[in-house]
Formats: C-alpha cells, sequence, structure tokens
C-alpha cells in the first residue's frame, strides 16, 4: 500500500487562480462573481478568487460588498497596500514599506472580521530583495507580475508568477494559459483589475463576454477534477504547507498512523491548511476518527483514496 501528499488538493493535476486588484470596481465585482456562480452551476466547479484590496479605496458600499461576497464563499482577500502609492523598490524608504505592509494588513483585519490576510499583491510590481523582506514578516505568499507558471518545487514565494489579463489580448492568450498550465501540472494565477463591456482598451481589464468564456472553458477543463479552481490564498496556503512538509507513517496494533510533519520554516499562517493524503489500495478502509467514530471510505476505481487532513489520520485496512 502506497501513501503520499498530493501535491494538489484531491489529487488534481494542476491548479488555476483568479485574483482582481485595488477592489475598488463594484460593479464588475458583482459581474465576476455572477459569473463564477454561472460556471458553478453549469459544471459543478467551485470557483473562487482572491481580490487585493487597496485600504484607502474603500468606502462603506464596497466594504459591504465584499463582505457578502466572503461570506458567499466566492472571494477572499489579499493586501495590496494602504494607498496604491507606495513601490516595494529601493526608491522608497525602508520603514516606509514595512510601516505599509503591517499596516495595510492591520486595517484590513479590522475591516474584514474573520479575514486573516496573509497574502500580499504587488501595486505596480515594483519591487527589490530589501522590499520584499519588509513583507515577509506579515505575508506568506506575494503575487507580482510576472508572466508566466509557478511550478512547485521551483516557486518564488516573494515572486509568484501571473498571466496579466487585458481587453486587447485575444481569447486564445488565456485558454492557451489554461492548457499550459495543465499540460505542465503547474500552478497558474491570472492577474485582473475589472471586468468592463466597454469596447476601447481599458487599464488591465477584461471583457466581460471574453471573460465569460474564459470561465465557461476553465469549468469544462475542471470536470473530473484534474484542475483545482482555488484561490490565490487557498492554493498559496496547500503549496506552501505541502513545500515543507513530509509524511512519517506508523503502524499499531493494525492501526496505520500517516502523521504530516512540517519543517521549522513553514509560515504559521499556513499550518491549519488541510492537505490531502492519497491512500492507493484496492480494498476498503476505516477511518478512525478522534471521537472513536469509524468511518468506512471505500476506494475509488483506480484504487486511490484521498482523504484531507491538516495534521494526521488514522485508519485500517477493510479484510
Amino acid at each position: 500500500m502506497d501513501i503520499e501528499i498530493c501535491k494538489y488538493k484531491d489529487g488534481a493535476e494542476c491548479a488555476f487562480s483568479f485574483t482582481f486588484d485595488d477592489g475598488c470596481y463594484l460593479d464588475s465585482s458583482r459581474e465576476a462573481m455572477q459569473d463564477f456562480i454561472d460556471v458553478y452551476n453549469s459544471y459543478g466547479v467551485k470557483i473562487k478568487a482572491t481580490v487585493g484590496i487597496t485600504v484607502n479605496f474603500m468606502h462603506e458600499r464596497l466594504i459591504d460588498f465584499w463582505r457578502e461576497a466572503i461570506k458567499a464563499g466566492y472571494f477572499d482577500i489579499a493586501s495590496h497596500t494602504i494607498g496604491h502609492d507606495i513601490a516595494f523598490h529601493s526608491s522608497t524608504p525602508y520603514e516606509k514599506r514595512k510601516a505599509d505592509a503591517k499596516g495595510a494588513q492591520d486595517k484590513l483585519r479590522q475591516l474584514f472580521e474573520g479575514e486573516r490576510v496573509e497574502t500580499f499583491i504587488f501595486a505596480g510590481g515594483e519591487r527589490d530583495k530589501e522590499g520584499t523582506d519588509a513583507l515577509a514578516e506579515h505575508y506568506f505568499a506575494c503575487r507580482a507580475g510576472t508572466h508566466g507558471i509557478n511550478h512547485v518545487g521551483k516557486i518564488d514565494w516573494r515572486d509568484l508568477h501571473c498571466l496579466t489579463a487585458m481587453l486587447a489580448k485575444p481569447t486564445e492568450y488565456y485558454t492557451d494559459y489554461i492548457d499550459s498550465t495543465i499540460s505542465e501540472g503547474g500552478w497558474g494565477v491570472q492577474m485582473n483589475h475589472w471586468i468592463t463591456h466597454k469596447e476601447e482598451d481599458v487599464f488591465h481589464s477584461q471583457n466581460a463576454e471574453q471573460f465569460k468564456y474564459e470561465c465557461d472553458y476553465l469549468g469544462k477543463k475542471a470536470q473530473g477534477g484534474k484542475i483545482w479552481t482555488g484561490s490565490f490564498v487557498e492554493v498559496g496556503a496547500y503549496l506552501r504547507k505541502y513545500e515543507g512538509a513530509r509524511l512519517k507513517v506508523t503502524e499499531n496494533d493494525g492501526i496505520l498512523r500517516a502523521e504530516i510533519i512540517s519543517n521549522s520554516d513553514t509560515p504559521e499562517a499556513v499550518l491549519d491548511t488541510e492537505l490531502t493524503i492519497l491512500i492507493k489500495t484496492d480494498k476498503d478502509i476505516f477511518l478512525s476518527k478522534p471521537n472513536g467514530e469509524k468511518l468506512q471510505i471505500k476506494p475509488s476505481k483506480d484504487g486511490k483514496i484521498y482523504v484531507n487532513t491538516k495534521d494526521f489520520i488514522e485508519f485500517y485496512v477493510v479484510e
């Protein structure tokens, strides 16, 4: 019997995440959320996006909207600086960058109670090593603006690649990126500012019909569980924990225990994240739950069982 930690949640072969910058485009945000809902209803695929919120752009209507969207389960939050006017490179004093990193996080946690706000989206994408060091104390992952796909095992957590969505790009620009993410088994991250119905090119915006087509395309590709459409926060936390984890398997009186051991470099922010454990067996198993309850799980047709846990699972095989 083989037991291992899956590279992606529920045994998916890759992951794809939508991110939106600024958080101040109310009408287009509603449009985007409706597109996510439509894809979910059409294909049974949950698509959750991360919005990088600029603190000073928030007014009461926006705050209420994002609280509602978060509660509905279609968005979570990243920090996008306090006022969108600070660059994390050498032209800005280090103390100012450090103050912005913590200040934006603190304010967003006040505005959106319960949100941990532990990922960061660069404003303008400008950064240097000292700037990313200023963020390291508060955020476990930073999305930059560099085009590309993030590959597990080679991830730079301070400089995560993304695809920049703009109205002027052809539809193939998006669908080819999704196909490449699947074929390369990587993590594709898309950056957008808003969704627009205008014909002219709007900075970092994507045409609404084009965006809906992309969501439909992604939904079809995600059927069967080969692509995980988690948010930037969700996928980032999973991969960050996976990167620093190993599996310890022991047996005692016929009960197998598969325990996730995280290394000392794993950020506190991601320790509560559940990883997927793959158990390869052609037999049924019983999970031994902490309250003593036994839960029977039948393997899938290909002899694989997937169980999500943040620390350990205990089980025994049904003979």
